[in-house]
C-alpha cells in the first residue's frame, strides 16, 4: 500500500477514535447539564453558546477558509495568525460590543433580551476566543497537523466537563454560572494549548505583509458569505425559537440537536485527515472524493435509521422524561443530518477547486430559504417546525453542491450515493494493509 494511503488510514483511525471519545465526553456533559439546569436554563446556555458562532461568522466568516487554503499551500504561519487576530478577533470584538449595546438599548422588551440579562456581556469575551480557537484549529488541520487537531478537539470537549464538575461541586446553587465559566475557560485552554503547539512546529513571529494580506482578503471576501450563511442555516433556528417560543422550548430543541449531532462523528472523521488533500486537490482526489461520499452516506443512512429507532429512549434515559418533547424534533432533523454528511466533504473539495464564490451563492439562497421556512413553520409546529426548516434547507444546499461537484469533476451523480460492489475489494485491501 502507498505511504500516503497508509498515512490517511492511520489519521482516519485516529480521527474516528477522537470523535468517539468526544461523543462520550459531550454526551456525559449534556446529560449533566440537562438534568442539573432543567429545560429553561439549558435553553439559555444553548443560546449563549450559539451566539458566538453567529457573531463571529458575520465578521470573519471567510477567514477560516482563506487561512486554511493558504496553510495547505505552506504559507507563513506567523502571517496567517496575524490575519486571524486582526481581521478575526478584533473585528468580532467590535461587532459584539455594538450588537450587545444596541440590543440592550433598543430591544430591552424582547423576551430574548430579558432572558439573557447581563449575561449577554459575556459575549465580549466569548466571541473573540471562539474566533481564535477556530482559526488555530484550522491552521493545525490544514497544515497537516492531524494529531494536534484531534488532541485539541478532545481537549475542547473534556476541559469544560471537568471544570463544570469542579465548579458545581463548590457552587451547587449557581449551576448556570458554573456551566458558563467552564465553557469559557475550556475555550481559553484550547486557545493556549493550540498556540503553543503551533509554535513548536512553525515560527510564529507575528508579521504584516501587504501582498499576503491582499491575497488572503480576496479569497476571504469570496468565501465570507459561505460561512456566514452556513451559520445562519445551522443556528438561526435557536434565535427564532428563543424569540417566538420560550426558553423551555429552546432547551428541548437543544437536546434534539445534541442527539442528532452525535452522528456528525462520521463525516468529521472522514474529512479531518482529508482536509489538506482536498484543499490541495491532489490527482487522486477525483477517485477519493466519490469514495468518501459513498462510504460516508452509506454509514450515515444506517446511523440515522438507528437513531430514529432508539432516539426517544436515548433522550428520556439520558436527559430525563421532561425532555421527551425533543424526540419529534429529532426525527425531523435526521434527513438534514444525512444531507450534512455530504456537505462537509463537498465544501472542502469545491474550495480546493477555487469555487468559494459559488459556495457563497448557494449558501446565501439556502439561508434565505431557511429563514422563510422558520417564520412559516415555527408558529404552527413549534420546535418540530424549526427542525423541518433546517432539514429542508440542508438538503437543498447539499443537492446544489453535489450537482456542481459532479459537473466540475465529471463524476456521475449515481457514483456518489451509496457503496458500490466494486468498492469492497480496494477497501478490504486498505484495511488489511495489502498493496493496491
Amino acid at each position: 500500500m502507498s505511504e500516503s494511503r497508509t498515512q490517511y488510514l492511520r489519521h482516519l483511525a485516529l480521527s474516528m477514535g477522537t470523535k468517539l471519545a468526544m461523543i462520550a465526553v459531550r454526551l456525559l456533559r449534556n446529560v449533566l447539564l440537562a438534568r442539573i439546569l432543567g429545560p429553561s436554563e439549558r435553553g439559555l446556555f444553548a443560546l449563549l453558546s450559539t451566539l458566538p458562532d453567529l457573531i463571529s461568522a458575520a465578521t470573519s466568516g471567510g477567514l477560516n477558509s482563506a487561512v486554511g487554503f493558504q496553510a495547505a499551500k505552506q504559507h507563513n504561519m506567523g502571517l496567517l495568525l496575524s490575519q486571524v487576530l486582526v481581521f478575526g478577533c478584533l473585528l468580532a470584538a467590535l461587532l459584539t460590543l455594538l450588537v450587545v449595546a444596541l440590543v440592550r438599548e433598543f430591544g430591552h422588551e424582547l423576551d430574548i433580551t430579558i432572558q439573557l440579562g447581563l449575561l449577554a456581556w459575556l459575549l465580549l469575551l466569548a466571541v473573540p476566543l471562539a474566533v481564535l480557537k477556530s482559526g488555530l484549529l484550522t491552521l493545525h488541520n490544514a497544515s497537516g497537523g492531524v494529531v494536534a487537531f484531534n488532541v485539541l478537539r478532545l481537549l475542547e470537549s473534556l476541559a469544560p466537563l471537568l471544570l463544570f464538575l469542579a465548579l458545581f461541586w463548590m457552587w451547587k446553587r449557581y449551576a448556570l454560572e458554573a456551566a458558563l465559566i467552564s465553557w469559557l475557560a475550556g475555550i481559553s485552554l484550547v486557545v493556549l494549548v493550540g498556540w503553543v503547539w503551533l509554535g513548536r512546529d512553525n515560527p510564529l513571529r507575528l508579521q504584516w505583509d501587504r501582498a499576503g494580506q491582499n491575497e488572503l482578503l480576496r479569497y476571504s471576501a469570496r468565501s465570507h458569505p459561505d460561512l456566514l450563511f452556513q451559520q445562519v442555516i445551522l443556528r438561526s433556528d435557536f434565535l427564532f425559537i428563543g424569540a417566538l417560543l420560550n426558553s423551555a422550548a429552546l432547551g428541548h430543541y437543544a437536546m434534539a440537536t445534541a442527539a442528532a449531532e452525535l452522528l456528525f462523528i462520521i463525516p468529521e472523521a472522514v474529512t479531518t485527515p482529508l482536509m489538506k488533500r482536498l484543499l490541495q486537490q491532489e490527482e487522486t482526489m477525483e477517485r477519493l472524493t466519490p469514495l468518501a461520499l459513498r462510504l460516508t452516506a452509506t454509514v450515515m443512512i444506517i446511523a440515522c435509521l438507528c437513531m430514529a429507532l432508539i432516539g426517544e429512549w436515548l433522550i428520556v434515559t439520558l436527559f430525563g422524561i421532561v425532555y421527551q418533547p425533543a424526540y419529534p424534533a429529532l426525527l425531523a432533523l435526521l434527513p438534514g443530518v444525512l444531507g450534512l454528511c455530504y456537505f462537509s466533504i463537498l465544501r472542502l473539495d469545491l474550495l480546493g477547486k477555487n469555487r468559494p464564490g459559488a459556495l457563497s451563492l448557494m449558501m446565501g439562497v439556502g439561508a434565505l430559504f431557511n429563514l422563510a421556512l422558520n417564520l412559516l413553520l415555527i408558529p404552527p409546529y413549534g420546535i418540530v417546525g424549526a427542525a423541518m426548516a433546517s432539514s429542508i434547507a440542508y438538503l437543498a444546499v447539499t443537492l446544489a453542491m453535489l450537482i456542481l461537484y459532479c459537473r466540475l469533476s465529471g463524476v456521475s451523480f449515481w457514483q456518489t450515493l451509496v457503496i458500490l460492489p466494486s468498492d469492497f475489494a480496494p477497501m478490504r485491501q486498505m484495511l488489511m494493509g495489502k498493496s493496491a
